[in-house]
């Protein structure tokens, strides 16, 4: 199935070419896919930022919550796109997400999507949300998104979450050493280029792709919680997750790379079609949540 995927896939869907518009008009298909009847949302502000409830009856909630940072390159979508995103995380983990509406670039550059992600973080800590019951969880640039929160949140002395989950995550916006195929396969929702335009996009002419804040894969992790780190085989995005790993793992952070075999860009939001990589990546996550509440009630 994800063969059929990556073979069907149209080719010029990350066209170094196309500027933020044309990238929200092709994303958009993709994401704002229908939830299910059972599934609550609900809109709300925290810590000033926009925000969803969504959450399901028969749930963990509310024993377990999740602040969902979404991806989307930094310049798409809302965060209404990503409710089905969202709904696959509550019935896979069995939680009530928290999803973040950051603003997006490049009408707000960074570090406004970062500021808001911990605004978020920070509100639902002064709520009295239990930090040993809450999970991080990112895709794609949410996953470096989740990380930088955790850099603001323990550098002001706010407690850590029980764990950080980032599914296919963006951590080192430096794309130089990218290459076009990883491994002879071809990942159609990438492009080394593609990546560097969205770069532009967020940081805006003069931006720093080495500001830790920016690219968490170059800061300091220690004191982060455990990590887990989902990312498909030809994802380009894999070397970044392996090399946090090694310098979180230095730091004395527990953090794990999960590759899924044959697997792209973002497959974890496949699960909602039966994707067979996804579900099974979901289940390995649900297994590392249920390590960190344990650990966290130690």
């Amino acid at each position: 199935m994800m063969s059929r995927i990556i073979d069907g896939f149209p080719a010029d869907f990350a066209d170094p070419a196309d500027d933020y518009e044309a990238v929200r008009r092709k994303f958009k298909p993709f994401h704002g896919h229908p939830i299910a009847p059972d599934t609550r949302t609900e809109r709300t502000v925290v810590g000033g930022v926009p925000a969803t409830w969504v959450s399901r009856a028969g749930g963990r909630e509310p024993e377990v919550t999740a602040l969902f940072c979404h991806g989307g390159a930094f310049v798409s979508c809302d965060a209404t796109d990503y409710h089905f995103y969202a709904e696959i995380a509550v019935r896979q983990l069995g939680v009530r997400v928290l999803l973040a509406d950051y603003r997006l670039a490049p009408e707000h550059r960074f570090p406004a999507a970062l500021d808001d992600c911990f605004a978020a973080y920070r509100g639902l800590i002064d709520s009295r949300c239990d930090p040993k019951r809450l999970l991080v969880i990112g895709d794609s640039c949410g996953g470096g998104l989740g990380i930088a929160t955790l850099y603001r949140a323990r550098n002001a002395g706010l407690p850590m979450p029980a764990g950080l989950l980032a599914l296919s995550g963006w951590f080192d916006l430096d794309t130089s050493g990218y290459a076009p195929e990883y491994r002879g396969r071809r990942d159609p929702f990438q492009d080394p280029l593609w990546f560097r335009e969205r770069v532009k996009d967020y940081l805006g002419p003069g931006g720093d792709a080495h500001d830790p804040l920016a690219s968490p894969a170059r800061g300091n992790p220690a004191g982060l919680p455990p990590l887990l780190l989902q990312v498909g085989e030809v994802d380009l995005h894999r070397q970044d997750a392996e090399r946090f790993r090694a310098r979180a793992i230095e730091a004395g952070v527990d953090a794990t790379v999960d590759v899924a075999e044959g697997a792209v860009h973002g497959f974890q939001g496949m699960a909602n079609i039966g994707l067979p990589e996804a579900i099974a990546s979901w289940q390995r996550a649900a297994a590392f949540l249920d390590r960190c509440l344990a650990q966290a009630r130690r």
